[in-house]
């Protein structure tokens, strides 16, 4: 072989380690390959059953569940349509078997809530205590229904009780008197347990709603916040309070009338002093501060004229500032301050309060202080006018034969408290005062005479749209007059 002829060893080109290994193992490297999708395939196959068994068994699961719920409603209905004549039934002599169906079908959760609710309300009107029973027993109760159906008698509107016909609904006091039991016994349950945003607290959580139905929700609470009071729970008011706004103003309404008179130490007598001038502040400040409209104010004074004695005078700067002020701001206000003492719709003592403290005092500040700013709208002036000529003068005498307390005998005379006689010695000194200055004013000595005349036949004759609210001239409704007399 000569030394030009070319090596074909050498010219062929030489494959890499790898390409060597799938050369010698390429059946071998096949069936893993295959082995592996299979096993890839297999566990996806797998899991895709898997999938679809639990699918099936929650289908399966909804299925009976619906199924069982069906089979539910459909015995309970053949419950509720075996009772239903029993239920629907009405009187006395049919509350222990209502009581006894309503409150099997309610611990068992077979009514509805609300028709639960419903049921037991009408149970109430003839059996307060069964009502109150049932409604205890009632889980996810609505406190928006029942604060609907708690209705406030005329001592609680009016702060006096007639025989008129709209002081005729008071015959559901007592239904009225379960309910607040009621929210006192859930409030109590609730704190304890640390629950403050659930329960009858809910009926306080938006101011707007409080405003509208500051007397209702007010007398609804009561119950619950004089116990604090009268135990000096100082904790849980606060805690009550800082709820919201709306508790905290239904808290200064009724707390401004928690008083008891009962006899305490110095320290004590200093802290309940401090207690009630921090509610007074807060209470004259939300009363003039922007979040009250007219519409609040009128709502506010309609409660205060009810309590003007047991607020001992907490109210009094409240009112006067209220008189004082310009109509556009305050003339829904001042106009249900008319309204009350036009009809009599307040007690004779609130009356004379009012008269003596708030009335008469603002009458004399514009008529002593020619520079008064509220001089410079003539409404104000007649309007004070026109409010005092609306109630009797004040008279010794008035004192001595004022109508006591409920619960209480009539005093005798010399039993009378002098400090008492005092006061209604400064305040017919008072009044005899305004009345020589409103009498240095013709105009306002006429305008004086002409709406007390005007009173005195509208409440002879009132008209046929406010006669069942006119309480002047008629008797008590039951028991002890503390009406007012027309003056």
């Amino acid at each position: 072989m000569s030394d030009s002829q070319p090596n074909k060893n050498s010219a062929e080109p030489r494959s890499s380690k790898l390409g060597q290994f799938i050369q010698a193992y390429s059946a071998f490297l096949s069936s893993f390959v295959i082995g592996v999708a299979g096993l890839v395939a297999t566990s996806i196959w797998q899991y895709r059953q898997s999938e679809i068994a639990q699918a099936q068994a929650a289908s399966d699961q909804a299925i009976t569940k619906a199924k069982a719920d069906n089979e539910w409603r459909i015995a309970r209905a053949d419950i509720l349509a075996k009772n239903l004549d029993v239920l629907s039934a009405q009187g006395q002599n049919t509350a222990d078997r209502r009581f006894g169906v309503l409150l099997s079908l309610t611990r068992a959760d077979i009514l509805d809530p609300e028709l639960a609710v419903s049921y037991a309300l009408e149970l109430g009107k003839d059996n307060a205590t069964y009502m109150r029973l049932v409604l205890a027993n009632t889980h996810s109760k609505s406190y928006v229904q029942l604060a609907q159906a708690f209705e406030l008698t005329c001592v609680e509107r009016y702060g006096v009780e007639k025989d008129a016909d709209i002081c005729k609904g008071d015959k559901l006091s007592d239904r009225s008197e379960a309910i607040a039991a009621l929210v006192e016994d859930e409030l109590e349950a609730g704190f304890g347990k640390g629950d403050t945003k659930h329960g009858p607290m809910a009926l306080l959580a938006n101011e707007d709603e409080v405003q509208a139905l500051t007397s209702k929700l007010a007398w609804l609470f009561e119950p619950y916040l004089q116990d604090l009071y009268e135990h000096r729970r100082w904790r849980d008011i606060e805690r009550f309070e800082t709820f919201s706004t709306g508790s905290r103003l239904v808290s200064a309404l009724v707390l401004s009338t928690a008083r008891t008179g009962e006899l305490v130490s110095d320290a004590q007598a200093k802290q309940t002093d401090e207690f009630h001038s921090k509610h007074r502040q807060w209470l004259s400040t939300y009363f003039r501060g922007p979040s009250c409209s007219g519409e609040c104010r009128a709502r506010l004074v309609d409660f205060m004229l009810s309590t003007v004695m047991e607020s001992d005078g907490d109210y009094d700067a409240m009112l006067k500032e209220l008189l004082l002020k310009s109509r556009a701001e305050v003339m829904r206000a001042v106009n249900q301050i008319h309204t009350r003492l036009l009809w009599c719709q307040i007690d004779s003592r609130d009356q004379n309060l009012l008269r003596d403290a708030v009335v008469v005092p603002a009458i004399m500040e514009l008529l002593t202080n020619s520079k008064h700013p509220s001089l410079r709208e003539p409404a104000i002036l007649d309007d004070l006018v026109g409010i005092i000529a609306l109630v009797p003068p004040p008279s010794v005498a008035a004192v001595l034969t004022a109508a006591p307390l409920e619960g209480l005998a009539p005093p005798s005379v010399p039993a009378i408290d002098q400090a008492a006689t005092a006061q209604a010695d400064a305040a017919v000194a008072a009044w005899e005062k305004m009345r020589s200055l409103v009498k240095q004013d013709a105009k306002l000595d006429r305008t004086l005479s002409n709406r007390q005349q005007r009173a005195q036949r509208q409440r002879i004759k009132p008209p046929g749209m406010v006669k069942k609210y006119n309480f002047c001239n008629l008797g008590p409704a039951g028991g002890q007059d503390h009406g007012s007399a027309v003056p």
